[in-house]
């Protein structure tokens, strides 16, 4: 009653070769959208950092020149670079995070303080249209008072 491994794998071995063969596809493909995904954030953080590096150019700030310098230069050879270089770029970008969270922070402080100049300007344009009222209220009653002193 022996039966050879022969023909007990045949058919099992292609029906296990095939599930591999459709598992490994299927791998492949979720690390392909992963690599994809992961390029989208990198140009997006790329973008970002040129984005703030132009800002702070703009405004002047010389205590963070040198790193400004380098983003905008990075820009330029990027074009003309491979990932490896790219990749070597981002670990320096790493150490101007602090910068990046600093800029974040000021920028929240200073939205902060439109609200809170918007809400002040409110209150001055409501305290002024009192203050007309007021004033008219008081001129129609003086105008009032002075025809009928003549009449």
């Amino acid at each position: 009653m022996a039966v050879s491994p022969a023909t007990l794998s045949g058919p099992r071995k292609e029906m296990s070769i095939l599930e591999s063969n459709q598992y490994l596809l299927s791998q492949l493909e979720e690390s392909k959208q992963k690599l994809q995904d992961l390029r989208e954030k990198y140009l997006t953080s790329k973008a970002t950092a040129f984005s703030l590096a132009n800002h702070l150019q703009k405004y002047g700030c010389e205590e963070y020149k040198e790193l400004i310098k380098s983003v905008l230069e990075e820009e330029l050879q990027s074009e003309e670079g491979g990932v490896a270089e790219e990749l070597r770029r981002g670990a320096r970008l790493g150490k101007s995070d602090s910068l990046f969270q600093a800029q974040a922070q000021e920028l929240t402080y200073l939205r902060q303080k439109i609200q809170e100049g918007r809400g002040v300007c409110y209150l001055f344009a409501q305290h002024v249209k009192n203050a007309v009222k007021s004033f008219e209220s008081v001129l129609r009653s003086t105008e009032t008072a002075y025809y009928t002193c003549f009449i």
